[in-house]
């Protein structure tokens, strides 16, 4: 088992700009004493774009193309709309394989801020059984080994990620950027692997019922169309392939917010993650590389009456939260530096039509709950790899094929889905106004960690449930 490499780094400033650049073909605060204190108070196959958080969310459509006969054609095997984690991750796998594929990504660089940049126990099990956890290890990233959970800023329950996954003892926190430059790297060594940056999909190709390819606009004003055996929607929560495919959702649950930003830590700021309840609820993560990403949860639309406040009053209520954020808030003039992120839990009826199919947040969206979308998602992205290579090169795959895919990952995703709801209504009922709830929250907090209930719990989310067996032929350690 690899372990992390320590004292991995990188440069702030090149981890935020750089981008793997290909060219295209027409075929591709006083000081406290602790934290405890601190909280009472492209050949170019391919260029590779920014897609959205974990995998490719707030994807862009264009309107349809008005002379398709204008277009630039190209063929493949397969077309991933997303290049996010799991559409990169697709597209390298099926890559190692022989696999022509085009990963088609919305945005011109891998830049971008509050995504999922934590790699929980369960995806370094799954990188180290197809042996790219080494070569993801000597990327710049932090590890992460404990967490702590607050109460009115008294220690109510802590974890161990040793204790979680013995095997695996740690997270990765590595900004997606970084990630994202990793598998591109990799699966440019495969002459079947291109990424279209900037490219947009405004329709679907339909031919006797059967999803046979994508059109859209690269840079907003090339058109392009792609035929493929298979189109896989890597487009992330608001999925433009779910909605041009014409997927039903099951169910969608909008619970509360987090209200993302990012905050210098004081000197003795330990690389521990907090959970801190009662009153606000407040998230406080390690961020890459020596900075503390901040997430405050609110009920739904409570952010909205904290706006119209005023910075002034924002600035305020979060000096009031936390004296780790009067640096930060001294200086605030405006609300540029928050991200809020609805927590929004989403599962789609059915995963795939002939020729088409859903993966990550563009299927199963996460809630921000144990930090586990992208981990999630990287696992049915290495499933649909399994499932979609042996069908390759007879035609659009059949629905009924794809349709393994969401037999082998939406138990898990239910059961993961059902966790985050219930901690959902912990962390908000921990600020209730009720005294009863407010005594009962702890109480059952430390009877849970007592009976061993919440190492269970943690071990759920964080190493998740055992994937099916994955061919060894996509392995890299050869």
């Amino acid at each position: 088992m690899a372990r992390p490499r320590q004292g991995a780094r990188i440069n702030a400033a090149s981890s935020r700009h750089r981008f793997l650049e290909c060219m295209v073909t027409s075929e591709r605060s006083p000081p406290l004493t602790s934290i405890d204190d601190l909280l009472s108070k492209a050949d170019s196959r391919c260029v590779i774009a920014s897609g959205i958080p974990r995998d490719g969310d707030m994807a862009t459509a264009v309107s349809p193309m008005k002379h398709p006969e204008t277009a630039t054609k190209s063929r493949t095997g397969v077309c991933i709309v997303g290049g996010g984690p799991a559409g990169m991750l697709l597209g390298l796998l099926l890559a190692k394989r022989g696999a022509e594929v085009i990963v088609l990504e919305g945005h011109e660089t891998f830049d971008r801020e509050f995504r999922g940049e934590v790699l929980q126990p369960s995806t370094a099990r799954l990188l180290d059984q197809i042996g790219l956890l080494p070569y993801i290890l000597e990327q710049q990233h932090l590890t992460l080994t404990e967490g702590r959970l607050l109460f009115a800023g008294k220690p109510a329950a802590g974890f161990s990620f040793k204790r979680i996954a013995p095997d695996y003892p740690y997270a990765i926190w590595m900004p997606q950027p970084i990630f994202l430059d990793a598998l591109a790297r990799k699966a440019s060594a495969y002459a079947g692997f291109h990424c279209w940056m900037g490219a947009h999909v405004s329709e679907l190709i339909e031919e006797g019922g059967a999803v046979v390819g994508i059109r859209g606009l690269r840079h907003g004003k090339e058109p392009f169309e792609v035929r493929a055996d298979v189109v896989v929607g890597a487009d992330g929560r608001h999925s433009v392939t779910r909605r041009l495919g014409k997927f039903a959702t099951e169910y969608e649950h909008h619970d509360f917010d987090v209200i993302w930003f990012v905050v210098d830590p004081p000197p003795d700021w330990s690389k521990t993650i907090y959970f801190s309840l009662g009153g606000t609820p407040l998230l406080l993560l390690p961020k890459y590389p020596n900075h503390v990403q901040a997430g405050v949860l609110l009920r739904v639309d409570e952010w909205r009456s904290w706006r119209k406040a005023g910075v002034a009053a924002v600035a305020d209520r979060l000096r009031r939260l936390s004296p780790l954020f009067a640096q930060f808030t001294s200086a605030l003039h405006d609300f540029t530096p928050f991200f809020p992120l609805p927590a929004v839990i989403l599962l789609v009826r059915d995963w795939a039509r002939d020729g088409l199919l859903l993966i990550g947040d563009a299927v199963h969206t996460m809630s921000p709950e144990g930090a586990i979308g992208v981990n999630v998602a990287l696992a049915t992205a290495a499933i649909a790899a399994q499932e979609i290579y042996p069908r390759l090169g007879r035609g659009p795959i059949p629905g009924s094929a794809l349709a393994r895919v969401q037999k082998l990952r939406e138990p898990d995703v239910r059961t993961l889905h059902r966790l985050q709801r219930s901690a959902g209504k912990a962390l908000l009922g921990s600020g209730s106004r009720s005294p009863v709830l407010r005594w009962l929250v702890p109480q059952a907090l430390t009877l849970a960690v007592r009976s061993g209930l919440f190492p269970a719990v943690q071990r759920r989310l964080f190493f998740g449930a055992p994937l099916p067996p994955l061919d060894p032929a996509f392995s890299f350690r050869n």
